[in-house]
Protein backbone atom coordinates (compact mmCIF):
# COMPACT_ATOMS: atom_id res chain seq x y z
CA UNK A 1 0.00 0.00 0.00
CA UNK A 2 1.28 3.41 -1.00
CA UNK A 3 2.27 6.11 2.29
CA UNK A 4 0.95 9.24 1.90
CA UNK A 5 3.98 10.68 0.63
CA UNK A 6 4.65 7.75 -2.22
CA UNK A 7 1.04 8.35 -3.61
CA UNK A 8 1.45 12.43 -3.25
CA UNK A 9 4.40 12.01 -5.41
CA UNK A 10 2.73 9.22 -7.66
CA UNK A 11 -0.11 11.90 -8.71
CA UNK A 12 1.63 14.67 -8.78
CA UNK A 13 3.42 13.24 -11.39
CA UNK A 14 0.52 11.92 -13.39
CA UNK A 15 -0.96 15.47 -13.03
CA UNK A 16 2.19 17.87 -13.65
CA UNK A 17 2.33 17.51 -17.42
CA UNK A 18 -1.38 18.09 -18.26
CA UNK A 19 -3.09 20.98 -19.22
CA UNK A 20 -6.26 22.85 -17.67
CA UNK A 21 -8.41 21.38 -20.34
CA UNK A 22 -7.20 17.99 -19.77
CA UNK A 23 -7.29 18.07 -16.16
CA UNK A 24 -11.09 18.81 -17.16
CA UNK A 25 -11.69 15.89 -19.15
CA UNK A 26 -9.91 13.60 -16.32
CA UNK A 27 -12.17 15.43 -13.50
CA UNK A 28 -15.49 14.18 -15.87
CA UNK A 29 -14.21 10.62 -16.90
CA UNK A 30 -14.03 10.15 -13.17
CA UNK A 31 -17.29 11.83 -12.59
CA UNK A 32 -18.81 9.43 -15.36
CA UNK A 33 -17.25 6.32 -13.23
CA UNK A 34 -18.98 7.11 -9.88
CA UNK A 35 -21.55 4.68 -8.76
CA UNK A 36 -25.17 6.12 -9.48
CA UNK A 37 -25.49 6.07 -5.42
CA UNK A 38 -22.45 8.17 -4.62
CA UNK A 39 -23.04 10.91 -7.56
CA UNK A 40 -24.25 13.76 -4.99
CA UNK A 41 -21.44 12.98 -2.76
CA UNK A 42 -19.09 13.39 -5.13
CA UNK A 43 -20.35 16.47 -6.60
CA UNK A 44 -20.68 17.76 -3.03
CA UNK A 45 -16.88 16.94 -2.41
CA UNK A 46 -15.72 18.32 -5.44
CA UNK A 47 -18.17 21.74 -4.63
CA UNK A 48 -15.70 21.76 -1.43
CA UNK A 49 -12.39 21.65 -2.91
CA UNK A 50 -13.43 23.89 -5.37
CA UNK A 51 -14.33 26.65 -2.84
CA UNK A 52 -11.16 26.19 -0.96
CA UNK A 53 -8.35 28.31 -1.10
CA UNK A 54 -4.83 27.07 -2.34
CA UNK A 55 -3.53 27.41 1.21
CA UNK A 56 -5.88 24.74 1.91
CA UNK A 57 -7.79 23.93 5.36
CA UNK A 58 -8.25 26.47 7.97
CA UNK A 59 -5.95 25.75 10.87
CA UNK A 60 -7.01 24.09 13.96
CA UNK A 61 -9.26 25.67 16.69
CA UNK A 62 -6.25 24.96 19.29
CA UNK A 63 -8.46 26.95 22.16
CA UNK A 64 -11.39 24.35 21.14
CA UNK A 65 -9.34 21.44 20.82
CA UNK A 66 -8.81 21.08 24.25
CA UNK A 67 -12.69 21.21 25.26
CA UNK A 68 -13.24 18.57 22.39
CA UNK A 69 -10.64 16.43 23.71
CA UNK A 70 -12.42 16.69 27.56
CA UNK A 71 -16.15 16.23 25.81
CA UNK A 72 -14.64 13.03 24.32
CA UNK A 73 -13.55 11.57 27.44
CA UNK A 74 -16.53 12.31 29.23
CA UNK A 75 -18.73 10.58 26.78
CA UNK A 76 -16.53 7.79 26.66
CA UNK A 77 -16.79 7.21 30.21
CA UNK A 78 -19.96 7.69 30.51
CA UNK A 79 -20.77 5.21 27.69
CA UNK A 80 -18.63 2.72 29.44
CA UNK A 81 -20.90 2.75 32.51
CA UNK A 82 -24.30 2.24 30.52
CA UNK A 83 -25.71 -1.25 30.85
CA UNK A 84 -25.93 -1.87 27.31
CA UNK A 85 -29.01 -3.47 25.78
CA UNK A 86 -29.76 -7.17 25.83
CA UNK A 87 -29.52 -7.23 21.78
CA UNK A 88 -26.26 -5.06 21.91
CA UNK A 89 -23.67 -7.39 24.27
CA UNK A 90 -23.83 -10.26 22.15
CA UNK A 91 -21.01 -9.07 19.83
CA UNK A 92 -18.07 -8.54 21.97
CA UNK A 93 -15.83 -7.87 18.76
CA UNK A 94 -17.74 -4.79 17.46
CA UNK A 95 -17.74 -1.26 19.14
CA UNK A 96 -21.28 -1.89 20.08
CA UNK A 97 -22.52 0.93 22.51
CA UNK A 98 -19.40 3.34 21.56
CA UNK A 99 -20.40 3.02 17.49
CA UNK A 100 -21.90 6.63 17.91
CA UNK A 101 -19.06 8.38 18.71
CA UNK A 102 -16.68 6.71 15.86
CA UNK A 103 -17.05 9.63 13.81
CA UNK A 104 -16.30 12.26 16.17
CA UNK A 105 -13.42 10.21 17.20
CA UNK A 106 -11.56 9.84 13.80
CA UNK A 107 -12.32 13.86 13.66
CA UNK A 108 -9.94 14.15 16.47
CA UNK A 109 -7.51 12.38 14.80
CA UNK A 110 -7.98 14.73 11.64
CA UNK A 111 -7.29 17.71 14.32
CA UNK A 112 -4.18 15.95 15.26
CA UNK A 113 -2.84 15.24 11.78
CA UNK A 114 -3.85 18.70 11.00
CA UNK A 115 -1.25 19.98 13.95
CA UNK A 116 2.00 17.98 11.99
CA UNK A 117 0.50 19.43 8.86
CA UNK A 118 1.06 23.34 10.28
CA UNK A 119 4.50 21.98 11.90
CA UNK A 120 3.79 21.63 15.12
CA UNK A 121 4.58 18.19 16.27
CA UNK A 122 4.72 18.36 20.08
CA UNK A 123 0.87 19.78 19.68
CA UNK A 124 0.10 16.47 16.90
CA UNK A 125 2.09 14.11 19.53
CA UNK A 126 0.65 15.40 22.81
CA UNK A 127 -3.01 15.68 20.92
CA UNK A 128 -2.51 11.78 19.73
CA UNK A 129 -1.37 10.45 22.78
CA UNK A 130 -4.25 12.21 24.63
CA UNK A 131 -6.50 9.79 22.28
CA UNK A 132 -4.54 6.51 22.32
CA UNK A 133 -5.21 7.16 26.35
CA UNK A 134 -8.65 8.03 26.43
CA UNK A 135 -9.77 4.81 23.50
CA UNK A 136 -8.08 2.78 25.72
CA UNK A 137 -11.57 1.67 27.82
CA UNK A 138 -13.63 -1.32 27.95
CA UNK A 139 -17.42 -1.64 29.16
CA UNK A 140 -18.08 -5.04 30.92
CA UNK A 141 -19.28 -6.37 28.10
CA UNK A 142 -16.25 -6.31 26.55
CA UNK A 143 -17.11 -3.53 23.77
CA UNK A 144 -14.51 -0.64 23.12
CA UNK A 145 -13.93 2.42 20.80
CA UNK A 146 -11.65 0.29 18.77
CA UNK A 147 -10.41 2.44 15.99
CA UNK A 148 -9.27 -0.50 13.82
CA UNK A 149 -12.35 -2.27 13.66
CA UNK A 150 -13.62 1.01 12.13
CA UNK A 151 -11.42 1.39 9.62
CA UNK A 152 -7.82 -0.19 10.10
CA UNK A 153 -5.87 1.69 6.95
CA UNK A 154 -6.82 5.08 8.62
CA UNK A 155 -5.83 4.26 12.10
CA UNK A 156 -2.51 3.13 10.95
CA UNK A 157 -1.84 5.79 9.04
CA UNK A 158 -2.82 8.26 11.87
CA UNK A 159 -0.13 5.90 13.95
CA UNK A 160 2.28 6.89 11.34
CA UNK A 161 1.41 10.55 12.00
CA UNK A 162 1.60 10.71 15.37
CA UNK A 163 5.21 8.28 15.31
CA UNK A 164 6.38 10.92 13.05
CA UNK A 165 5.29 13.58 15.31
CA UNK A 166 7.12 12.14 18.26
CA UNK A 167 10.33 11.74 15.66
CA UNK A 168 10.15 15.77 15.02
CA UNK A 169 9.66 16.42 18.69
CA UNK A 170 12.38 14.40 20.14
CA UNK A 171 15.97 15.46 20.13
CA UNK A 172 18.00 13.33 17.47
CA UNK A 173 20.32 11.47 20.13
CA UNK A 174 16.84 10.15 21.87
CA UNK A 175 15.23 9.50 19.00
CA UNK A 176 15.69 5.86 18.30
CA UNK A 177 14.57 5.29 22.27
CA UNK A 178 11.34 7.71 22.16
CA UNK A 179 9.88 6.17 18.96
CA UNK A 180 10.62 2.57 20.29
CA UNK A 181 8.81 3.29 23.05
CA UNK A 182 5.61 5.48 21.37
CA UNK A 183 5.52 2.63 18.69
CA UNK A 184 5.44 -0.54 21.28
CA UNK A 185 2.23 1.85 22.88
CA UNK A 186 0.29 1.66 20.18
CA UNK A 187 1.01 -1.35 18.47
CA UNK A 188 -1.59 -2.45 16.26
CA UNK A 189 -3.57 -5.87 16.47
CA UNK A 190 -2.94 -6.81 13.20
CA UNK A 191 -2.75 -10.67 11.94
CA UNK A 192 -1.40 -12.74 14.02
CA UNK A 193 0.72 -14.88 11.41
CA UNK A 194 2.28 -11.74 9.80
CA UNK A 195 4.28 -9.92 12.65
CA UNK A 196 5.01 -6.90 10.30
CA UNK A 197 1.68 -6.05 10.77
CA UNK A 198 1.46 -5.23 14.38
CA UNK A 199 3.69 -2.09 13.85
CA UNK A 200 4.24 0.64 11.53
CA UNK A 201 7.19 0.60 9.37
CA UNK A 202 9.88 2.94 9.02
CA UNK A 203 8.75 3.51 5.84
CA UNK A 204 5.20 4.57 7.04
CA UNK A 205 6.76 6.79 9.36
CA UNK A 206 8.91 8.09 6.74
CA UNK A 207 6.50 8.55 4.20
CA UNK A 208 3.33 9.88 6.46
CA UNK A 209 3.86 13.06 5.22
CA UNK A 210 5.21 14.53 2.00
CA UNK A 211 8.51 16.89 3.71
CA UNK A 212 11.17 14.22 3.95
CA UNK A 213 12.14 13.40 7.99
CA UNK A 214 15.54 15.81 8.64
CA UNK A 215 18.28 13.35 9.66
CA UNK A 216 16.40 10.49 8.72
CA UNK A 217 18.94 8.59 7.63
CA UNK A 218 21.17 8.90 10.58
CA UNK A 219 18.48 7.89 12.72
CA UNK A 220 18.41 4.91 10.80
CA UNK A 221 22.22 4.33 11.72
CA UNK A 222 21.84 4.87 15.22
CA UNK A 223 18.69 2.37 14.82
CA UNK A 224 21.24 -0.43 13.55
CA UNK A 225 24.33 -0.16 16.05
CA UNK A 226 21.71 -0.16 18.87
CA UNK A 227 19.87 -3.11 18.34
CA UNK A 228 22.15 -5.69 17.46
CA UNK A 229 20.44 -8.12 19.80
CA UNK A 230 16.98 -7.30 19.71
CA UNK A 231 14.80 -8.04 22.41
CA UNK A 232 11.10 -7.57 20.91
CA UNK A 233 9.41 -8.14 17.72
CA UNK A 234 9.32 -4.15 16.73
CA UNK A 235 13.06 -4.25 17.42
CA UNK A 236 13.81 -6.70 14.93
CA UNK A 237 11.54 -5.52 12.32
CA UNK A 238 12.59 -2.49 12.70
CA UNK A 239 16.30 -3.62 12.90
CA UNK A 240 15.50 -5.70 9.28
CA UNK A 241 13.77 -2.69 7.62
CA UNK A 242 17.07 -0.22 8.60
CA UNK A 243 20.01 -2.64 7.99
CA UNK A 244 18.52 -3.53 4.39
CA UNK A 245 18.00 0.28 3.92
CA UNK A 246 21.77 1.61 4.66
CA UNK A 247 23.45 -1.59 4.32
CA UNK A 248 22.04 -3.52 1.84
CA UNK A 249 22.59 -7.28 1.44
CA UNK A 250 26.27 -6.79 2.68
CA UNK A 251 25.31 -5.70 6.00
CA UNK A 252 22.59 -8.27 6.09
CA UNK A 253 24.73 -11.24 5.34
CA UNK A 254 27.58 -9.29 7.55
CA UNK A 255 24.50 -9.57 10.57
CA UNK A 256 23.05 -13.00 9.55
CA UNK A 257 26.87 -14.73 9.74
CA UNK A 258 27.21 -12.69 13.01
CA UNK A 259 24.67 -14.05 14.98
CA UNK A 260 24.17 -17.53 13.09
CA UNK A 261 20.72 -19.16 14.37
CA UNK A 262 19.76 -15.97 16.74
CA UNK A 263 17.88 -13.96 14.22
CA UNK A 264 17.01 -16.67 11.14
CA UNK A 265 14.90 -14.28 9.30
CA UNK A 266 18.46 -12.21 8.64
CA UNK A 267 18.95 -14.85 6.38
CA UNK A 268 15.62 -15.32 5.01
CA UNK A 269 15.96 -11.18 4.07
CA UNK A 270 19.71 -12.15 2.42
CA UNK A 271 18.01 -14.83 0.46
CA UNK A 272 14.92 -12.95 -0.68
CA UNK A 273 16.56 -9.63 -1.25
CA UNK A 274 19.08 -11.46 -3.50
CA UNK A 275 16.16 -12.94 -5.11
CA UNK A 276 14.60 -9.50 -5.76
CA UNK A 277 18.06 -8.19 -6.78
CA UNK A 278 17.92 -11.11 -9.82
CA UNK A 279 20.94 -12.07 -8.02
CA UNK A 280 20.70 -15.55 -7.52
CA UNK A 281 24.22 -16.93 -7.38
CA UNK A 282 24.34 -14.28 -4.09
CA UNK A 283 21.11 -16.51 -3.12
CA UNK A 284 23.09 -19.67 -3.41
CA UNK A 285 25.77 -18.32 -1.28
CA UNK A 286 23.76 -17.12 1.49
CA UNK A 287 21.77 -20.98 1.50
CA UNK A 288 25.17 -22.69 1.20
CA UNK A 289 26.19 -20.39 4.17
CA UNK A 290 22.92 -21.62 6.17
CA UNK A 291 24.27 -25.09 6.24
CA UNK A 292 24.84 -26.59 9.84
CA UNK A 293 23.28 -23.77 11.03
CA UNK A 294 19.17 -25.00 10.93
CA UNK A 295 18.40 -28.42 11.59
CA UNK A 296 17.10 -30.89 9.06
CA UNK A 297 13.65 -30.59 8.45
CA UNK A 298 13.59 -26.72 10.15
CA UNK A 299 10.71 -24.37 8.57
CA UNK A 300 13.39 -22.50 6.89
CA UNK A 301 14.70 -24.39 4.36
CA UNK A 302 10.86 -24.73 3.40
CA UNK A 303 10.82 -20.51 3.18
CA UNK A 304 14.76 -20.64 1.66
CA UNK A 305 12.93 -22.49 -1.49
CA UNK A 306 10.42 -20.17 -1.27
CA UNK A 307 12.54 -17.60 -1.98
CA UNK A 308 13.99 -19.41 -4.44
CA UNK A 309 10.69 -20.20 -6.76
CA UNK A 310 10.04 -16.55 -7.26
CA UNK A 311 13.07 -16.46 -9.57
CA UNK A 312 12.07 -18.90 -12.79
CA UNK A 313 15.58 -19.76 -13.36
CA UNK A 314 16.23 -21.18 -10.26
CA UNK A 315 16.39 -24.27 -11.27
CA UNK A 316 19.19 -23.78 -13.43
CA UNK A 317 21.26 -23.50 -9.82
CA UNK A 318 23.74 -26.18 -9.01
CA UNK A 319 21.73 -26.16 -6.15
CA UNK A 320 18.28 -26.35 -6.77
CA UNK A 321 18.28 -30.20 -6.39
CA UNK A 322 19.04 -29.67 -2.64
CA UNK A 323 17.37 -26.84 -2.11
CA UNK A 324 13.92 -28.42 -3.02
CA UNK A 325 15.42 -31.90 -0.83
CA UNK A 326 15.43 -29.76 2.30
CA UNK A 327 12.45 -28.10 1.54
CA UNK A 328 10.10 -31.79 0.62
CA UNK A 329 11.87 -32.32 4.44
CA UNK A 330 10.93 -29.61 5.81
CA UNK A 331 7.54 -29.23 4.53
CA UNK A 332 6.46 -32.54 2.71
CA UNK A 333 3.90 -32.13 -0.10
CA UNK A 334 3.65 -32.44 -3.82
CA UNK A 335 5.18 -29.02 -4.61
CA UNK A 336 8.12 -29.88 -3.77
CA UNK A 337 8.28 -33.93 -4.69
CA UNK A 338 7.35 -32.33 -8.11
CA UNK A 339 10.69 -29.61 -7.76
CA UNK A 340 13.00 -32.42 -6.97
CA UNK A 341 11.92 -34.37 -9.51
CA UNK A 342 12.50 -31.11 -11.84
CA UNK A 343 15.89 -30.00 -10.27
CA UNK A 344 17.26 -33.62 -10.32
CA UNK A 345 19.36 -34.94 -13.19
CA UNK A 346 17.77 -37.59 -15.33
CA UNK A 347 18.53 -41.30 -14.24
CA UNK A 348 20.48 -42.55 -11.06
CA UNK A 349 20.80 -39.36 -10.07
CA UNK A 350 17.20 -38.44 -9.99
CA UNK A 351 15.91 -41.49 -8.47
CA UNK A 352 18.84 -41.63 -5.69
CA UNK A 353 17.73 -38.05 -4.70
CA UNK A 354 13.85 -39.11 -4.56
CA UNK A 355 14.93 -42.49 -2.83
CA UNK A 356 16.63 -40.55 0.11
CA UNK A 357 13.99 -38.29 0.49
CA UNK A 358 10.93 -40.99 0.58
CA UNK A 359 13.69 -43.16 2.74
CA UNK A 360 13.88 -40.38 5.51
CA UNK A 361 10.09 -39.40 5.23
CA UNK A 362 9.34 -43.35 5.69
CA UNK A 363 11.78 -42.93 9.01
CA UNK A 364 10.53 -40.20 10.34
CA UNK A 365 6.68 -41.29 9.99
CA UNK A 366 7.80 -44.57 11.71
CA UNK A 367 9.04 -42.51 14.93
CA UNK A 368 5.92 -39.63 14.51
CA UNK A 369 8.96 -36.83 15.16
CA UNK A 370 12.02 -35.51 13.50
CA UNK A 371 15.08 -35.60 15.47
CA UNK A 372 16.73 -31.92 15.94
CA UNK A 373 20.60 -33.75 15.34
CA UNK A 374 21.64 -31.47 17.78
CA UNK A 375 21.94 -28.62 15.57
CA UNK A 376 21.64 -25.59 16.99
CA UNK A 377 18.17 -24.13 17.45
CA UNK A 378 16.72 -20.52 18.61
CA UNK A 379 18.16 -19.36 21.92
CA UNK A 380 15.98 -20.06 24.78
CA UNK A 381 13.78 -17.90 26.25
CA UNK A 382 14.15 -15.75 29.46
CA UNK A 383 12.90 -13.90 32.03
CA UNK A 384 11.66 -10.62 29.45
CA UNK A 385 8.40 -11.25 28.08
CA UNK A 386 9.46 -9.42 25.56
CA UNK A 387 12.33 -11.62 24.28
CA UNK A 388 9.91 -14.73 24.76
CA UNK A 389 7.68 -13.69 22.45
CA UNK A 390 10.02 -13.10 19.33
CA UNK A 391 12.06 -16.16 20.40
CA UNK A 392 8.59 -18.09 20.40
CA UNK A 393 7.35 -16.49 17.06
CA UNK A 394 10.79 -17.56 15.35
CA UNK A 395 11.13 -21.23 16.99
CA UNK A 396 9.48 -22.91 13.70
CA UNK A 397 11.84 -21.37 11.16
CA UNK A 398 14.49 -23.53 13.50
CA UNK A 399 13.26 -26.55 14.71
CA UNK A 400 10.83 -29.39 12.95
CA UNK A 401 7.70 -29.28 12.80
CA UNK A 402 5.48 -31.79 14.90
CA UNK A 403 3.63 -32.86 12.80
CA UNK A 404 3.20 -33.52 8.96
CA UNK A 405 2.12 -36.02 6.38
CA UNK A 406 5.74 -37.54 6.60
CA UNK A 407 4.02 -41.12 5.91
CA UNK A 408 1.93 -40.39 2.67
CA UNK A 409 4.55 -38.30 1.16
CA UNK A 410 6.90 -40.57 1.08
CA UNK A 411 4.63 -43.22 -0.39
CA UNK A 412 4.18 -40.49 -2.71
CA UNK A 413 7.78 -40.45 -3.56
CA UNK A 414 8.37 -43.92 -3.97
CA UNK A 415 5.62 -44.19 -6.20
CA UNK A 416 7.15 -41.79 -8.13
CA UNK A 417 10.13 -43.59 -9.30
CA UNK A 418 8.18 -47.26 -9.87
CA UNK A 419 9.13 -48.60 -6.13
CA UNK A 420 5.57 -50.25 -5.10
CA UNK A 421 7.06 -52.79 -3.01
CA UNK A 422 9.09 -50.07 -0.72
CA UNK A 423 5.87 -47.65 -1.02
CA UNK A 424 4.05 -50.65 0.59
CA UNK A 425 6.57 -51.27 3.13
CA UNK A 426 5.84 -47.44 4.47
CA UNK A 427 2.28 -47.79 5.18
CA UNK A 428 1.61 -47.84 8.92
CA UNK A 429 0.87 -51.43 10.76
CA UNK A 430 -2.37 -50.14 12.06
CA UNK A 431 -5.28 -50.02 9.70
CA UNK A 432 -6.03 -46.52 8.21
CA UNK A 433 -9.24 -46.51 5.99
CA UNK A 434 -10.61 -43.60 7.72
CA UNK A 435 -9.39 -40.08 7.97
CA UNK A 436 -8.56 -40.05 3.99
CA UNK A 437 -9.96 -36.63 3.54
CA UNK A 438 -7.12 -34.84 5.42
CA UNK A 439 -4.40 -36.29 3.02
CA UNK A 440 -2.23 -37.49 5.69
CA UNK A 441 -2.70 -41.27 5.15
CA UNK A 442 -0.13 -43.48 3.38
CA UNK A 443 -2.80 -45.87 2.20
CA UNK A 444 -5.07 -43.51 0.25
CA UNK A 445 -1.24 -42.20 -0.99
CA UNK A 446 -0.73 -45.44 -2.59
CA UNK A 447 -4.51 -46.34 -3.43
CA UNK A 448 -4.92 -43.12 -5.08
CA UNK A 449 -1.52 -43.98 -7.34
CA UNK A 450 -2.00 -47.54 -7.95
CA UNK A 451 -4.42 -46.99 -10.95
CA UNK A 452 -1.57 -45.49 -13.17
CA UNK A 453 1.28 -47.90 -11.54
CA UNK A 454 -1.04 -50.72 -12.45
CA UNK A 455 -1.98 -49.55 -16.19
CA UNK A 456 0.91 -46.87 -16.96
CA UNK A 457 -1.95 -44.77 -18.34
CA UNK A 458 -2.61 -40.98 -17.36
CA UNK A 459 -4.95 -40.94 -14.92
CA UNK A 460 -7.83 -38.92 -16.22
CA UNK A 461 -8.07 -41.96 -19.22
CA UNK A 462 -8.49 -44.76 -16.54
CA UNK A 463 -11.76 -43.50 -15.03
CA UNK A 464 -13.32 -40.23 -12.84
CA UNK A 465 -12.83 -42.17 -9.85
CA UNK A 466 -9.33 -42.68 -10.68
CA UNK A 467 -9.37 -39.05 -11.53
CA UNK A 468 -10.90 -37.65 -8.74
CA UNK A 469 -9.01 -39.66 -5.91
CA UNK A 470 -5.72 -38.77 -7.43
CA UNK A 471 -6.28 -35.05 -7.43
CA UNK A 472 -7.58 -34.65 -3.73
CA UNK A 473 -4.35 -36.70 -3.03
CA UNK A 474 -2.11 -34.00 -4.94
CA UNK A 475 -4.51 -30.50 -3.53
CA UNK A 476 -4.91 -31.94 0.10
CA UNK A 477 -1.77 -29.58 0.97
CA UNK A 478 -2.21 -25.72 1.40
CA UNK A 479 -0.71 -24.32 -1.92
CA UNK A 480 -0.63 -27.50 -4.35
CA UNK A 481 -4.01 -27.31 -5.39
CA UNK A 482 -2.86 -26.85 -8.99
CA UNK A 483 -4.53 -29.36 -11.93
CA UNK A 484 -1.43 -28.34 -13.90
CA UNK A 485 1.18 -29.69 -11.03
CA UNK A 486 -0.86 -33.29 -10.73
CA UNK A 487 -1.16 -33.99 -14.24
CA UNK A 488 2.59 -33.32 -14.31
CA UNK A 489 3.30 -35.69 -11.08
CA UNK A 490 1.07 -38.42 -12.64
CA UNK A 491 2.82 -38.55 -15.90
CA UNK A 492 6.53 -38.39 -14.19
CA UNK A 493 4.75 -41.45 -12.23
CA UNK A 494 3.63 -43.26 -15.26
CA UNK A 495 6.84 -42.49 -17.32
CA UNK A 496 8.34 -44.57 -14.40
CA UNK A 497 6.44 -47.34 -14.06
CA UNK A 498 6.86 -47.59 -18.34
CA UNK A 499 10.73 -47.96 -17.44
CA UNK A 500 10.27 -50.72 -14.60
CA UNK A 501 6.57 -52.44 -15.38
CA UNK A 502 5.51 -54.85 -13.18
CA UNK A 503 4.60 -58.18 -13.81
CA UNK A 504 1.10 -59.68 -14.37
CA UNK A 505 1.24 -61.32 -11.38
CA UNK A 506 1.95 -58.24 -9.31
CA UNK A 507 -0.18 -56.34 -11.46
CA UNK A 508 -2.97 -58.86 -10.16
CA UNK A 509 -1.67 -58.82 -6.50
CA UNK A 510 -1.97 -54.71 -6.30
CA UNK A 511 -5.25 -54.89 -7.90
CA UNK A 512 -6.50 -57.63 -5.54
CA UNK A 513 -4.89 -55.17 -2.82
CA UNK A 514 -6.70 -52.47 -3.61
CA UNK A 515 -10.25 -54.19 -3.50
CA UNK A 516 -9.49 -54.96 0.14
CA UNK A 517 -8.69 -51.81 0.90
CA UNK A 518 -11.78 -50.14 -0.91
CA UNK A 519 -14.44 -53.02 0.90
CA UNK A 520 -12.53 -52.08 4.17
CA UNK A 521 -12.99 -48.79 4.11
CA UNK A 522 -16.57 -49.26 2.85
CA UNK A 523 -17.23 -51.42 6.29
CA UNK A 524 -15.27 -48.00 8.30
CA UNK A 525 -17.94 -45.84 6.95
CA UNK A 526 -20.97 -47.74 6.24
CA UNK A 527 -20.48 -49.36 9.72
CA UNK A 528 -20.25 -46.77 11.63
CA UNK A 529 -23.11 -44.61 9.95
CA UNK A 530 -20.50 -41.87 8.24
CA UNK A 531 -23.24 -41.17 5.86
CA UNK A 532 -21.72 -37.92 4.89
CA UNK A 533 -18.81 -40.33 3.51
CA UNK A 534 -20.81 -42.37 1.84
CA UNK A 535 -19.76 -41.08 -1.39
CA UNK A 536 -15.93 -41.27 -0.99
CA UNK A 537 -16.16 -45.04 0.08
CA UNK A 538 -18.14 -45.95 -3.09
CA UNK A 539 -15.77 -43.48 -5.33
CA UNK A 540 -13.24 -46.34 -3.83
CA UNK A 541 -15.35 -49.00 -5.31
CA UNK A 542 -15.29 -47.22 -8.55
CA UNK A 543 -11.59 -46.69 -8.66
CA UNK A 544 -11.22 -50.27 -8.45
CA UNK A 545 -13.75 -51.29 -11.09
CA UNK A 546 -12.08 -48.54 -13.43
CA UNK A 547 -8.49 -49.73 -12.81
CA UNK A 548 -10.02 -53.59 -13.61
CA UNK A 549 -11.83 -52.96 -16.89
CA UNK A 550 -8.18 -50.52 -17.85
CA UNK A 551 -5.90 -53.91 -16.49
CA UNK A 552 -8.16 -56.35 -19.02
CA UNK A 553 -9.42 -57.54 -15.40
CA UNK A 554 -13.48 -56.51 -15.26
CA UNK A 555 -14.15 -59.36 -13.14
CA UNK A 556 -12.49 -58.57 -10.33
CA UNK A 557 -13.71 -55.12 -10.28
CA UNK A 558 -17.44 -57.05 -10.26
CA UNK A 559 -16.31 -59.41 -7.93
CA UNK A 560 -15.51 -56.59 -5.44
CA UNK A 561 -19.10 -54.55 -6.59
CA UNK A 562 -21.03 -57.44 -5.99
CA UNK A 563 -19.46 -57.84 -2.62
CA UNK A 564 -20.12 -54.42 -1.21
CA UNK A 565 -23.33 -54.38 -2.31
CA UNK A 566 -24.29 -57.74 -0.28
CA UNK A 567 -22.97 -56.56 2.70
CA UNK A 568 -24.89 -53.85 2.88
CA UNK A 569 -28.21 -54.89 1.41
CA UNK A 570 -30.29 -52.63 3.80
CA UNK A 571 -28.40 -49.71 3.37
CA UNK A 572 -30.02 -47.71 1.12
CA UNK A 573 -28.20 -44.15 0.56
CA UNK A 574 -24.90 -46.32 0.35
CA UNK A 575 -26.27 -48.05 -2.22
CA UNK A 576 -27.48 -44.74 -4.39
CA UNK A 577 -24.17 -43.62 -3.74
CA UNK A 578 -22.58 -47.00 -5.19
CA UNK A 579 -25.20 -46.49 -7.86
CA UNK A 580 -24.02 -42.69 -8.69
CA UNK A 581 -19.97 -43.44 -8.77
CA UNK A 582 -21.02 -46.26 -11.06
CA UNK A 583 -22.92 -44.46 -13.74
CA UNK A 584 -20.37 -41.84 -13.55
CA UNK A 585 -18.28 -44.22 -14.47
CA UNK A 586 -19.55 -46.25 -17.01
CA UNK A 587 -21.04 -42.23 -19.14
CA UNK A 588 -17.02 -41.99 -19.27
CA UNK A 589 -16.48 -44.92 -20.32
CA UNK A 590 -18.95 -44.48 -23.20
CA UNK A 591 -17.89 -41.35 -24.21
CA UNK A 592 -14.00 -42.45 -24.21
CA UNK A 593 -15.06 -45.73 -26.13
Amino acid sequence: MHTRNEFHQEIQALLAPLSAEQLRTVIQRWAEETHPSQRQAFVERLRHHCLVDEAGSASVDRDGLSSRLAAMQARLDAIAEVEPEWGDIDDEEGCGPFEPVMADLFDLLEAAGALLHDADPQSARETYEAIWEMVDIENDYGHSPNLEEVDHAITREHVARYLRATYLATAPEHRVEALLEAASGVGLSGSVSAFTVHYCSLREIAGAAPPPLPSWEEFEDRLVSSLQSPRSILELAWLREALASRQGLEGIATMARRTGAEIPRLWLDWVGGAIREGDLPEAAVAWQAAQGLFSRGAGIWHEFATCFQEDPRWLELPEAAAIAFEALLANPGPRWLLALHDASPEGSVRYRRISEAAAWLGAVAQKGRVDEGGISSAPEANADPRRERLVSMDRWLVRPASFAPWGAIAVLAWCLIGEVQQAQAALPSRPDSLGWSLGDSPSQALFACLPTLLTALPVQEIGSASHAMWQRLVASRPGDNDAVMADRLNQAMRLAIQQSPLSPEEGKSWLLWCCETAAERCHSIVSGQHRKAYPRAAACVALCQETAVAMRRPALGENLVREVRQRYPRHSAFQRAIDEALAVGRKDFEVGR
